[in-house]
C-alpha cells in the first residue's frame, strides 16, 4: 500500500476523533507510528529469510495498515502485494464454521447430531464402537479422528515433487504426494473413514473416546464440510460462494487456482527456498481456499462485526456460539472451527502448508484484527521465528488510541 493510501486512511480515522486533540498533531503521531512499523518490517525483509509477506491491521470498520514486502516471485523480483492471491491453508476451516452455523439456523442440521445419521456409511472409532461422533465433535477437533500419512493422498500437485528440491525428511511422502488421479472429496472421505473403505486404517483413530480430548484433524474438518454438503444439497464450494464470498465482495477469493489472474499469483517456496509447484487439495475445505490479505481482511471485518452484533451473514447468536469455547475442559479451547488457543483475547485461525503460512486473529477487547501471509513454509526455526516475530511485532502497534 503506498503512502498516499495510508494518508487517505488516516484522514478518515482523524475525522472520527472527538477527543479535542489537534488533528495535525494526531496525523503526525499516527504517521510516525506507521512509519516506524514500516521501517521495522523492512528491516526484517532485508534479512531475506522470507521471500515476501503482506499484512493488514484493521478494525471492523477501518483499515489501519495494509502493505506488502519482498517478492511474490524471487526470480522475477515481482513485489509481494496485498492483492496477491495464495492458498491460505487452515484459515479455510473458519468458513466451515460460518457454513455450519447457517445450516443450523436453517434447521437443516443440529450441533449434537450424530454424523452417522447424516452420512450414507458409518464412521466410528473401532475402540469405542458404541460412542457416537457428533457434528460438534468434528467442529472442535474432539472426534477422535486423527491425521495420518495417508492423508497426503489429498494433495494434487501441478507437477511432480522432486527429491533434489526438498530435504531428505520429505522424501518418504513423495509416492503419495505425487499422485495425480482424479478423486472426489466424497470418495476420499469414504475410502479413508468407512470400515469398508480401501484406505481405511484403524490407526486413523486415537485411543480416546469421541468428545473427551482435543486432536487436531484436517480429515474431521473435511468430513464436517461434507455433512454440510449432504444437508444443503450443494457442493461446499458453491454453498460458501453463495453464503460468504459473493455477499462480502471477496472477488479475488476462489476455490479454483485457475481463476487467479497471472499478475496476482505468487510463487510458493519450501524451506530450501526452492519453488513448490502449484497444488490443490481433494480435501479442500480443510485448507484449500485461495485469497489475498486484502480480501481476507473483508472477511475478518465481517466476523468482527458479527461478534459485536452487526454481522450480515448470520444471526448475532450464531456468531457468539461459533466463537465461544464449547467445552469446560481447560485443555479444549476450540470454538466451532475457530481457534481460541492463542490467548484469552484472540479469535481466529492460523495456517501452514507447502509454501504458505498464514495468521489471522482479532481481539474483541481492543477491536483490532491482524492478518499476515507469507509464501514460504515455516519448516525451520529461522523461518518460523521470522514469521511469528513479524506477527508479534504487530501487537506493539495497537493504534486504537487514535480511534478514541
Amino acid at each position: 500500500m503506498n503512502k498516499l493510501i495510508i494518508i487517505a486512511t488516516l484522514s478518515f480515522l482523524l475525522l472520527s476523533c472527538k477527543n479535542g486533540v489537534n488533528n495535525v498533531e494526531i496525523k503526525d503521531s499516527l504517521l510516525s507510528v506507521t512509519d516506524s512499523l514500516t521501517l521495522q518490517l523492512q528491516e526484517i525483509q532485508d534479512k531475506h529469510v522470507l521471500p515476501g509477506f503482506a499484512l493488514s491491521i484493521f478494525t471492523k470498520d477501518s483499515i489501519l495498515y495494509l502493505r506488502g514486502f519482498g517478492y511474490s516471485s524471487v526470480k522475477s523480483k515481482k513485489p509481494y502485494s496485498v492483492e496477491n492471491v495464495q492458498i491460505i491453508a487452515s484459515i479455510t476451516k473458519t468458513l466451515i464454521g460460518v457454513s455450519l452455523m447457517k445450516v443450523v439456523e436453517d434447521g437443516k442440521l443440529d450441533l449434537d447430531e450424530k454424523v452417522n445419521d447424516i452420512l450414507p456409511y458409518k464412521v466410528f472409532n473401532p475402540m469405542f464402537p458404541n460412542k457416537s461422533i457428533t457434528v460438534r465433535h468434528l467442529a472442535t477437533h474432539t472426534s477422535s479422528i486423527s491425521d495420518t500419512d495417508k492423508s497426503d493422498a489429498g494433495y494434487r500437485f501441478e507437477s511432480p515433487l522432486l527429491k533434489t528440491d526438498f530435504p531428505d525428511a520429505h522424501h518418504k511422502y513423495f509416492e503419495k504426494l505425487n499422485k495425480s488421479d482424479e478423486l472426489s472429496m466424497a470418495n476420499f472421505l469414504e475410502y479413508k473413514l468407512s470400515a469398508q473403505g480401501k484406505w481405511f486404517d484403524p490407526d486413523i483413530f486415537i485411543s480416546n473416546e469421541p468428545g473427551t480430548i482435543y486432536e487436531y484433524s484436517n480429515l474431521g474438518a473435511t468430513l464436517l464440510a461434507h455433512c454440510i454438503e449432504i444437508r444443503t444439497g450443494e457442493s461446499f464450494k458453491d454453498y460458501t460462494d453463495r453464503l460468504i464470498l459473493r455477499p462480502l465482495k471477496m472477488n479475488a477469493t476462489t476455490w479454483n487456482p485457475n481463476d487467479i489472474s497471472p499478475e496476482d499469483q505468487v510463487v510458493y517456496y519450501n524451506e530450501m527456498l526452492n519453488e513448490v509447484p502449484n497444488y490443490t487439495l481433494v480435501s479442500y475445505p480443510d485448507g484449500g481456499l485461495y485469497s489475498s490479505v486484502n480480501d481476507l481482511t473483508k472477511y475478518f471485518q465481517e466476523m468482527m462485526k458479527g461478534y459485536t452484533g452487526e454481522g450480515q451473514l448470520l444471526k448475532s447468536e450464531s456468531y457468539q456460539e461459533m466463537m465461544t469455547r464449547q467445552f469446560e475442559d481447560e485443555e479444549i479451547t476450540e470454538g466451532l472451527c475457530w481457534d481460541l488457543s492463542m490467548g484469552s483475547d484472540l479469535i481466529g485461525h492460523s495456517g501452514n502448508d507447502f509454501g504458505t503460512a498464514t495468521l489471522a486473529y482479532f481481539s474483541p477487547s481492543t477491536g483490532i484484527g491482524r492478518i499476515l501471509f507469507t509464501n514460504i513454509s515455516t519448516e525451520t526455526d529461522e523461518i518460523a521465528d521470522s514469521f511469528y516475530g513479524i506477527y508479534n511485532l504487530l501487537f506493539k502497534y495497537q493504534l486504537d488510541y487514535f480511534l478514541n
